[in-house]
């Protein structure tokens, strides 16, 4: 059956589904890009298509309480995989790999994000520590009270089990773990939001404090860019208290995944060689 690359909307997301799948893969853009990622994605999306995935890309809106973002995110993704098993089956496609359970260590679910959409992809993996560790053992030496509370809140009756994307592989392209300075690019302005206590949930320290102190973070990739200033002091944390089992250089800036930049393939094709590796340990 040949496999042709087209976006559908089904249950708030963009997706192409493989008539034949090898895995499952979701991507989460960064600031605005990723609120429209079928347009400043779409290259991405081809090739991990073209190669054998059933794409899945998020927008999402951008808030100040980034657990609640992410926690969207992972609920939307129950919603649509169940919705894609479905349209699937209609269409006489392999639907087999949308049975299996993504927590499974044999499962073929993973993560792409690119930017602050790497920073959701982050918090779920903290979260998935919730399941065997608690709120306060996860999370309480590093956020107050009222966290804790929005958290809650926001998974509301969900399950933790449910959302859990525990031994789901994840690659970041240009992770940014920042403050509202992502989202108010005049630093004066960012540094007078924070100045009066309205940054971003987590905040960087907070951040850094959940994943230094996580029992869970499956991060296997990282893809850097040579003139790329905004992911740069996020990286070189990452590499020295994550150390991620495969990591890229490339030429171009912080936009370099998205469908505008000139080096776009080397962005796809080395997204593709860490997805292979990841694959093979499966």
């Amino acid at each position: 059956m040949d496999a042709k690359f087209k976006l559908r909307p089904i249950g708030f997301s963009w997706v192409s589904i493989h008539p034949n799948p090898i895995g499952v893969v979701q991507v989460i853009g960064g600031i605005f890009f990723g609120s429209f990622p079928s347009i400043f994605y779409r290259h991405l999306l081809r090739q991990l298509f073209d190669s054998g995935y059933t794409v899945i890309a998020t927008p999402y809106q951008f808030t100040s309480n980034h657990w609640k973002v992410a926690i969207k995110l992972v609920k939307k993704r129950i919603r649509v995989v169940a919705a894609i098993k479905k349209r699937a089956e209609k269409l006489g496609y392999d639907f087999s790999i949308y049975n299996e359970d993504p927590k499974s260590r044999k499962a073929n679910y993973f993560w792409v994000g690119h930017s602050v959409g790497c920073k959701y992809i982050a918090l779920l993996e903290l979260l998935a520590d919730l399941e065997t560790r608690g709120f306060s053992k996860s999370l309480g030496k590093c956020v107050g009270e009222n966290q804790l509370k929005q958290i809650q809140s926001s998974l509301g009756k969900t399950d933790l089990a449910d959302i859990s994307i525990k031994n789901q592989p994840s690659v970041l392209l240009a992770p940014a773990i920042t403050g509202i300075e992502s989202a108010v690019p005049i630093r004066f302005l960012a540094d007078l939001i924070k100045r009066i206590g309205l940054d971003v949930k987590p905040n960087v320290e907070e951040t850094h404090c959940l994943i230094h102190n996580s029992n869970l973070f499956n991060l296997e990739g990282i893809v850097s860019y040579k003139a790329d200033n905004i992911a740069r002091d996020t990286i070189l944390w990452l590499k020295d208290n994550i150390r991620p089992a495969a990591f890229s250089v490339l030429s171009g800036g912080h936009l370099a995944p998205c469908d505008f930049s000139a080096i776009k393939e080397a962005t796809a094709e080395t997204t593709l060689e860490f997805l292979k590796k990841l694959r093979r340990k499966i």
